[in-house]
């Protein structure tokens, strides 16, 4: 399984998937630090790949349905975060699922607490 980080996340969030043994790409490594969300959501399909992301927008199923798409993992943290608190709350995320049941699911995830949608 793969992972592709939206270019809003921290480049630092690289470490965490590396970690844990997963890999991982960021927006920025492959040209895309500046796309819009069309772009983003392309290339993790096309790549096969998890998006991993702090916009809420990836979370609409209406516009980005979960039958189209390999997974979305979306983080609703608080805007004052600093990467190191970023990376904690996606470590303990991804340290606590069985990361099979991500594939073709959004995944909301705050601070102490996640849901997972299903297609």
């Amino acid at each position: 399984m793969r992972f592709f980080l939206d270019a809003n996340m921290p480049y630092s969030s690289l470490e965490v998937f590396k970690q844990l043994n997963l890999r991982a790409s960021h927006a920025r490594l492959v040209g895309l630090g500046k796309v819009n969300d069309d772009e983003i959501m392309k290339y993790a399909i096309n790549n096969g790949s998890i998006l991993v992301t702090k916009d809420i927008e990836f979370g609409n199923i209406i516009r980005f349905p979960v039958k189209l798409h390999e997974g979305v993992m979306v983080l609703r943290l608080p805007s004052f975060f600093t990467a190191y608190q970023i990376n904690d709350v996606l470590k303990d995320f991804l340290k606590s699922v069985d990361i099979k049941l991500l594939d073709k699911t959004i995944a909301i995830i705050k601070l102490g607490r996640y849901r997972i949608r299903k297609a």
